[in-house]
């Protein structure tokens, strides 16, 4: 496990277990579709209670090129994570929503549409994040330093999620 300096980096650590995206720092808040709600455009937060079988805490990895090998770019095995190899994060909600960048800044589900990268994320090797097809200098991280529930894309360096 990965260990910095200062606490205030362990609400951007997430680990992906094949069902939930959950806060391996202090607590273990984990993704979550607002009030559970699968409805277009409906909020993704960080939930301040523990990892729960609600539906809308479970979600799938679905990488876009699954049935194709990947060539030199290999598998992260400490996060998890293909590395640099585009993947939707799709809720296990009855419609299957995937989770969708809106102006590069708040996460939200919404139904896939094909080549949206704003629904395409992918896992960048150098700096361990979890960053946008679209923008892609933007990394997925909960908002005020981890004070709010709200999740969301920036523009910083220090998102790390496995």
């Amino acid at each position: 496990m990965q260990v910095w300096s200062t606490n205030s980096q362990w609400f951007q650590i997430f680990k992906y277990d094949g069902s939930h995206f959950f806060n391996v720092g202090k607590d273990t808040r984990v993704l979550d579709v607002k009030d559970d709600k699968d409805d277009e455009g409906q909020a993704v937060i960080v939930n301040g209670a523990s990892k729960n079988d609600d539906v809308g805490q479970k979600w799938n990895v679905v990488y876009l090129d699954k049935a194709k090998p990947v060539p030199t770019k290999g598998f992260n095995k400490e996060f998890g994570w293909h590395i640099n190899r585009p993947f939707y994060i799709v809720s296990r909600l009855p419609f299957k929503r995937v989770i969708e960048s809106i102006s590069a800044n708040n996460l939200v589900i919404k139904r896939w549409r094909k080549n949206v990268t704003g629904q395409q994320f992918f896992f960048d090797e150098k700096t361990k994040t979890l960053r946008s097809q679209q923008w892609k200098n933007y990394a997925m991280e909960i908002q005020s330093n981890g004070g709010s529930t709200n999740v969301r894309m920036i523009s910083t360096i220090t998102s790390r999620w496995w």
